[in-house]
């Protein structure tokens, strides 16, 4: 399709002014030239800030091999983004072997993950992808406080999907799920005791904190996962609560003090209400 509607013979992409024959030199031009169009960009986004609202794109020299890791890095979450990478790396005539050639390309690193924030929560996705699988069949994956609000963000990642045919028919495509589940749970937090769906205002945590410090970022050392509405349990939690659970019964066989085996059993309660709530997630799988 885009090659039908170029005017070009051998260009896809070609400026809008064709150069015209005995006109000045540069009046036209045949392709692309990508520096030059860079910087029309960041001039007309700039002499337009008022009326667009857009932050000013500040002076420097921004050329074109700058792009390449942020492309290939998209592409590669994207459905056939390798068919993508192909191109971009000249290998079109090799597509059979793109997967291969381009997979290391299109990894994301540390530094570009840092530079555009996303390393923790592209984490943070790819290790719910099976949940979201899980979950497609109804089961019940997750139980705790913020369980239900769990299962509603899987609930409509996956009804997104579904709703999409295009999206449907990539369903086997894990960097799909990654890139949906990264945009609905941008502010999970995965734990060893549990994940924390983080919302500063039910955050139990907060209240550890000076009221001038709350609201910024959860307090994992401060959770109460049995009480706060962001905690989440599942069945990777299960054996750091069992754990627990068993020294806690050793421990009050000890000859203890009223208070400290007061604080002990109540500690023990709320252990055991958590590990009930995993045997009740076991029964229903």
């Amino acid at each position: 399709m885009a090659e039908r509607l170029s005017w070009h013979e051998t260009h896809v992409f070609a400026t809008m002014t064709p150069p015209s024959e005995g006109g000045p030199a540069g009046r036209g031009r045949a392709g692309i030239s990508a520096a030059d169009d860079i910087d029309f960009f960041i001039e007309t986004v700039n002499a337009t800030r008022h009326l667009t609202g857009v932050e000013e794109i500040p002076p420097g020299r921004v050329r074109p091999h700058m792009f390449r890791k942020t492309m290939s890095i998209i592409a590669s979450q994207q459905p056939d983004g390798d068919i993508a990478l192909g191109i971009q790396l000249k290998h079109a005539a090799r597509r059979a072997l793109a997967n291969r050639l381009t997979g290391a390309y299109g990894k994301p690193d540390a530094k570009w993950a840092k530079e555009f924030d996303t390393d923790l929560q592209t984490a943070a996705a790819q290790k719910l992808v099976g949940l979201l699988q899980a979950r497609r069949t109804g089961a019940t994956i997750a139980v705790g406080p913020g369980a239900t609000r769990f299962h509603a963000g899987l609930d409509k990642v996956n009804a997104v999907i579904e709703a999409n045919s295009t999206l449907r028919a990539y369903v086997a495509d894990e960097r799909l799920e990654i890139t949906l589940l990264r945009d609905e749970f941008a502010n999970l937090h995965l734990g060893t005791v549990n994940h924390c769906l983080w919302n500063a205002p039910t955050a139990e945590c907060q209240n550890q904190l000076p009221p001038a410090q709350r609201g910024q970022a959860p307090l994992l050392g401060a959770c109460q996962p049995s009480r706060c509405r962001n905690s989440v349990l599942t069945l990777s939690h299960e054996r750091i609560w069992r754990m627990e659970e068993a020294d806690l019964v050793e421990f009050l066989k000890k000859k203890l003090s009223k208070p400290l085996r007061e604080q002990a059993q109540t500690r023990l309660a709320e252990v055991r209400s958590a590990t009930a709530q995993i045997d009740k997630l076991k029964e229903n799988i």
